[in-house]
């Protein structure tokens, strides 16, 4: 079993490059293991000190954060049917100084929605007077559940996961393909594409999600290998002629997909958001 490639984590690497990272992110997840895991490799991948890799073994801080054991990351847990005051408290007194073994000071904390109007008071200075050397996650199953004071500070992803095959994942991306190649080629034809292909493939939210990741992917690619003047790999082999567009207009299908991909935190309706996506892209 796999999960989907997860591309709120590559949304924030790309932030992070630019150097326009932010500094508190609400994160709403159906697994917040899984989540918990995401997020340490992410804090891995802007500490580490070295060109960092998976499975790094060339440095310690990598080890560090992935086994908890770095005095400047603090993952926080409700204390009984609460997050408390108190636990804030803490991480602030440890967070007065500078991190030496990292560049950050980091947080995490878990089941976010269980902050009461006290402890996430106590949270406002970090929130409100942000620190360049601070970065937080908070992470909740309900984004609606946080606390406003919380929740309007922060930027806010949607972190969800679908286990399924290799077989499945396989077919979700062909099927991605199939739809950029119908919507470039066939374009009357394709909301008919979407309800007798589409649809049936797609039953739930996280797939949608999937779908709509996969599709960013590929205009990625597109978009890369025709700034690049470089080959697509073979799976891409039916979208080659895309190649031969303006770099502009891959470069609008990219971002149309990117925000229709954002709105999917507000919008499940599948079937209107695919149908937004082709008649915008006649544009």
């Amino acid at each position: 079993m796999q999960s989907h490639e997860n591309t709120v984590f590559k949304q924030l690497e790309s932030q992070y490059h630019d150097k326009r990272l932010g500094h508190a992110f609400l994160l709403e997840s159906n697994n917040s293991e899984k989540s918990l895991e995401q997020i340490l490799n992410f804090l891995k991948k802007i500490n580490c000190e070295e060109n960092y890799s998976d499975n790094c073994v060339n440095c310690n801080l990598c080890h560090l954060i992935e086994t908890k054991h770095i005095p400047s990351l603090m993952i926080i847990s409700p204390d009984g049917q609460q997050i408390k005051r108190e636990q804030i408290q803490e991480l602030k007194r440890n967070f007065q100084t500078k991190p030496i073994f990292s560049k950050y000071n980091m947080y995490v904390i878990l089941n976010a929605e269980l902050l009461n109007s006290s402890s996430a008071n106590a949270m406002l200075k970090f929130l409100e007077e942000p620190d360049d050397n601070i970065i937080g996650f908070f992470v909740t199953d309900n984004k609606e559940n946080v606390i406003d004071t919380i929740r309007s500070r922060c930027q806010i992803f949607l972190d969800y996961y679908n286990e399924i095959d290799v077989q499945m994942d396989s077919k979700i991306d062909d099927l991605a393909i199939s739809f950029i190649k119908e919507s470039e080629i066939a374009k009357e034809a394709t909301l008919l594409f979407i309800k007798n292909e589409v649809l049936p493939v797609i039953t739930d939210k996280a797939m949608l999600t999937l779908f709509f990741q996969k599709l960013l992917s590929t205009y990625q690619q597109l978009y890369l290998a025709k700034i690049l003047n470089r080959k697509l790999d073979i799976k891409y082999k039916e979208i080659e002629f895309l190649l031969k567009r303006d770099v502009e207009d891959l470069s609008f299908k990219l971002n149309l997909v990117k925000e229709l991909l954002d709105s999917l935190e507000y919008n499940v309706n599948g079937q209107l958001v695919l149908e937004r996506f082709v008649l915008e892209s006649r544009c």
